[in-house]
């Protein structure tokens, strides 16, 4: 008798840590924008836990071999191929940089999160909850307040406790809102009532912090994000192919932005965007654009954009443009692309992209136009805001895909 108690124990027990594994992983992906709040760089820390905690589990109910079969043979697709081949570039073009500790520190800053996205995507998304999204709505709802507590307050608790003061850190919580924001509302859409209500409660929520907040990046995105939504609700089809339009028309430009836009944006619209430093971002893609002309195939290397003063490009570039190659990055994605990776980086990431919205061609209606809405958000933010490689980006990216794969699947009603 003890020993067939004893047998059925293990089991029981075994369950209890494989639940207790998959809730850890839900709660801490849950939990990520107000993580994003206290900490604005933290998202990578988040996704990367939430994915240990995943694969752990997948192990301890003895289905990672599995797993990982599913995961070579999604590696072995046409995107997981393109996906492979800009990480092979990624990591050869480290072999030409001038400064190469620089370079494999971003290798890792920005695969790493791309690495645990892609993890989390394989294992989480069937197994996400009712109560998981429950707890994004609540944690994407505190953190606004928190953020708008803080932004009203002018950051007095973060200086009372020692933390930095300034308001454009929150740029980053409005940016990981933003993207988790589409991934909210297909769910709400498809598995709530009355959904499409709640959908536009939470879209005034996160716009209340977003225009609030300093980034005019976040503002940009959710404007175009909120403009592609509403078109691909009544034609999917061409919203679908202008969003194609866009994205190769955003990389192949892009050697040449600097001197279209200031061809294309008068003085007048300047200053009505002096705030978010239009001018300065014209003048620093004039300077990026000389350095893609001094190494237009191959790039200076992943990731030498904060450095690239510091190299052997600046010599070769026009002394009026050299001194804002010092500003750390171009302040635009496609333009870093052609600077660290050349024409082969750019070709790889435009076929990545092509390649993805094929795939995202092949959803439900709502998803679909959500994800079009998400795609052109990013793309948004990506021609105006940060760096192209930074891991906070990334992991805020790759955990809105997750949510959004989870959207599409019904959730599981257990609780956390």
């Amino acid at each position: 008798m003890s020993t067939l108690s004893e047998s059925t124990s293990k089991p029981l027990a075994g369950a209890r840590v494989t639940d207790a594994l998959w809730r850890a992983s839900m709660i801490i992906l849950g939990v990520m924008p107000v993580g994003m709040t206290v900490a604005h760089r933290s998202s990578p820390l988040f996704l990367g836990l939430g994915a240990a905690f995943a694969v752990a589990a997948l192990w301890s109910e003895g289905r990672l071999g599995e797993t990982l079969r599913r995961a070579n043979t999604s590696l072995r697709s046409p995107l997981g191929l393109a996906v492979g081949a800009l990480l092979a570039w990624s990591l050869l073009s480290v072999s030409w940089s001038e400064v190469r500790e620089l370079s494999l520190a971003a290798v890792g800053e920005f695969w790493l999160p791309v690495a645990f996205a892609f993890a989390l995507c394989l294992a989480l998304p069937r197994r996400l909850t009712v109560q998981a999204f429950w707890l994004l709505v609540v944690s994407v709802c505190l953190s606004q307040l928190l953020m708008l507590m803080d932004l009203r307050s002018d950051l007095v608790l973060r200086k009372a406790l020692g933390m930095r003061g300034d308001s454009y850190i929150f740029n980053r919580t409005s940016l990981t809102l933003l993207v988790v924001l589409p991934a909210i509302a297909a769910w709400f859409t498809g598995r709530v009532r009355p959904g499409r209500i709640l959908a536009f409660a939470l879209f005034a929520v996160v716009s209340l912090a977003i225009v609030n907040s300093d980034s005019g990046a976040g503002v940009l995105g959710l404007v175009v994000g909120t403009l592609t939504l509403a078109l691909a609700w009544v034609a999917p089809g061409l919203t679908s192919t202008l969003v194609r339009v866009a994205f190769v028309g955003m990389l192949a430009l892009a050697p040449v932005f600097g001197p279209l836009s200031d061809a294309l944006i008068s003085d007048g619209v300047h200053k009505s965007f002096s705030r978010n430093h239009s001018r300065a971002r014209v003048d620093i893609w004039h300077s990026f654009d000389a350095a893609i002309r001094v190494q237009p195939v191959l790039g200076a290397g992943f990731g030498a954009s904060p450095l690239l003063r510091e190299t052997s490009v600046t010599a070769k570039v026009p002394e009026e443009n050299r001194v804002l190659l010092g500003v750390g990055h171009p302040h635009n994605a496609p333009i870093q692309v052609w600077v660290e990776l050349g024409a082969v980086g750019a070709f790889l990431v435009g076929l990545i992209g092509l390649l993805a919205m094929r795939r995202i061609d092949g959803l439900p209606r709502e998803i679909r136009a959500l994800s079009l809405a998400l795609v052109m958000a990013i793309l948004s933010v990506g021609m105006v805001g940060h760096g192209a490689w930074q891991g906070w980006w990334a992991a805020a990216i790759g955990a809105s895909i997750v949510w959004m794969r989870a959207a599409g699947t019904r959730p599981q009603e257990t609780e956390l």
